[in-house]
């Protein structure tokens, strides 16, 4: 669904909780101009009204308006001088706090994001727009995914951002009642909590669990301990800590700087690393299959030139001054800077 056709479905959803909060003003309002029609239609003595006319005489009273003589019958005088001041305060009171519903809408506001949220349906659930909760909206949006952000600080600067590109943020905390049906937590595919409170991602996991017990959780964890308790007892697959995340890549690039990143699978370390061929290299000549085949890594991007190619062919050969990016472990690492003639780039 396109971005304005899911605006415009908020709308109608946003339009409901004010119609709503109007809708018992409008019945007393009705509820006295019927009651005011049965008394004019059975009491007034001056004119014999018709039913549809006696409604109609009550109506316009609301609106100071007095189409008939003044009544002699004591219940109808009461109408005469109660309904106008009655009418217009009621009438003016609807209108004005429907007006404003509409007009001074806030896109922050527990019924937008709830309006917004409505309309998606397998989406991601981002808890912390700080600076990790903003890098991982960034990432969010490259890869198209619907969003809805939680977010308790009200003066975050990451809030434009956001807006940009059309995510709705609710301004709370994960402990207030009913925040995780605002953000339409049942329909959601997933649940990032990236905030540095561990006992606020824990407990908004939890609660996101028992609405939805296969939703997919991934937290931000302080403490490593505490986060590989969790995966094990909890049934929640990632919990990540910042020191696991940042350790790895420390340590590799401290010891190569030809790497530019690195991860754990399962208990196996690889690492992402650029290596340029140099003049005299053993790689010159082979091919990238045979690479491939000989050192059981990923080649994923090959550059030659201005051009780059990502996961190229098997059967592109290696020249000198080529660039290429590799995924590998650390070991063959060292073992393709030995092929290369040269020494792991400090």
């Amino acid at each position: 669904m396109r971005s304005k056709e899911r605006r415009a479905r908020a709308w109608l959803n946003y339009l409901q909780s004010p119609v709503r909060r109007f809708m018992p003003l409008f019945g007393l309002v009705m509820g006295l101009v019927l009651i005011g029609g049965i008394c004019f239609y059975f009491l007034y003595r001056q004119e014999n009204l018709g039913f549809t006319e006696a409604i109609y005489v009550t109506f316009c009273l609301i609106f100071m308006e007095h189409l008939y003589p003044y009544p002699q019958h004591p219940l109808l005088e009461f109408f005469y001088f109660i309904l106008p001041p009655l009418g217009l305060i009621l009438v003016l009171d609807g209108f004005v706090r429907f007006t404003y519903a509409v007009v001074r809408r806030d896109e922050h506001s527990p019924d937008w994001v709830k309006a917004m949220s409505e309309t998606m349906n397998n989406h991601v659930v981002l808890f912390g727009l700080g600076k990790v909760g903003f890098r991982i909206l960034q990432q969010l949006v490259a890869l198209e995914e619907l969003a809805v952000v939680i977010e308790k600080d009200p003066h975050c600067p990451n809030f434009a951002y956001a807006k940009i590109h059309g995510v709705p943020v609710r301004i709370g905390n994960g402990r207030e009642e009913g925040i995780l049906d605002q953000v339409n937590i049942a329909n959601a595919k997933s649940l990032i909590c990236a905030t540095d409170d561990d006992l606020a991602n824990l407990e908004l996991a939890m609660d996101a669990r028992k609405v939805k017990p296969k939703l997919r959780v991934v937290l931000r964890m302080y403490d490593q301990e505490l986060a590989e308790k969790i995966k094990d007892t909890m049934g929640i697959e990632l919990a990540f800590s910042t020191a696991m995340l940042s350790a790895p890549t420390f340590a590799t690039a401290s010891a190569d700087g030809a790497i530019l990143n690195s991860f754990y699978v399962d208990d196996r370390l690889l690492v992402i690393a650029r290596i340029e061929v140099s003049e005299g290299s053993g790689l010159v000549g082979s091919t990238v299959g045979e690479l491939i085949r000989a050192h059981q890594l990923v080649v994923v991007s090959y550059k030659r030139g201005s051009g780059t190619i990502f996961h190229p062919p098997t059967d592109v050969a290696i020249e000198k001054g080529d660039v290429i990016t590799l995924e590998c472990e650390p070991q063959t690492l060292k073992r393709l800077h030995g092929l290369n003639r040269d020494a792991a780039v400090a």
